[in-house]
């Protein structure tokens, strides 16, 4: 793994309260700066990670909903519902000209989607569904195009959680879950799919092209007590968000080690 993910070379504390329930974080044109999203309601936060967390732009899309990822691609913003419905938000920078455009996939609240990235050799949108944690079904990843606007027929990937228990067992103090992914993202330098997952507090990486699991990683829940969000920047250092289940939001970097 190329990352110390006990020691963050960063710790934001989000002081919003706005923030405390952060569920998706993105990368955005503008280095050191990123998306954010809460539950309950369809606003997206810019914050500024060189700035302290500090709050650069809200953009209001929806005044109510469950959503659970963001993603900027290009000009365009991005978020996706725990139902499996995503949004296109355009034209945002000016609230009189900003287009919100809904598409429903086929998949429902019980596919309970948490994770949203975006894949650039797919030009798509994965949308990772968590599944119930006290199951071990196999965990589904599927790919909304952004060209035309669908979903996969099938999922792009599928992640077996008996094996990511096989390659990483229980520790003895540890709640006997299953990996459940809440978020996704794309490494920017090697492609790979990474994965993180609430319940179990587990990462774990993919390979691209077949899928496979080439990495399973433990998370400390005591830096990391809820990880949410998942986004990279330009060099490849890990951005890692977590809800504050008794104090404020976080988002954590980990520096990249080639």
């Amino acid at each position: 793994m190329p990352y110390d993910l006990s020691n963050p070379s960063l710790t934001i504390n989000l002081v919003s309260n706005e923030l405390k329930e952060i569920s998706g974080l993105s990368p955005t044109d503008t280095a050191g700066v990123y998306c954010a999203i809460a539950d309950e309601r369809g606003e997206i936060f810019f914050i500024d990670a060189n700035g302290g967390g500090a709050i650069l732009r809200r953009v209001l899309f929806r005044e109510k909903g469950d959503f659970e990822g963001v993603e900027m691609v290009e000009k365009d913003l991005y978020a996706m519902k725990s139902n499996g419905s995503v949004f296109e938000i355009s034209k945002w920078k000016d609230p009189a000209r900003m287009k919100v455009e809904e598409f429903n996939t086929s998949l429902s609240k019980d596919d309970d989607v948490e994770g949203l990235g975006y894949d650039p050799s797919r030009n798509a949108l994965l949308l990772a569904c968590k599944g119930n944690p006290e199951s071990d079904t196999r965990r589904k990843v599927y790919a909304f195009s952004l060209k035309d606007k669908q979903l996969s027929a099938a999922p792009v990937y599928e992640i077996d959680p008996i094996e990511v228990n096989r390659i990483l067992p229980y520790d003895p103090e540890e709640k006997k879950q299953f990996f459940s992914p809440s978020g996704i993202a794309v490494h920017p330098a090697t492609n790979d799919i990474y994965i993180i997952s609430t319940a179990l507090k587990r990462l774990v990486v993919l390979d691209s092209g077949t899928g496979a699991i080439r990495q399973v990683a433990r998370l400390n829940k005591k830096i990391l007590p809820q990880p949410e969000g998942i986004a990279f920047d330009t060099k490849g250092n890990l951005y890692l968000s977590s809800e504050g289940k008794k104090g404020e939001g976080l988002v954590l970097r980990f520096d990249y080690d080639k």
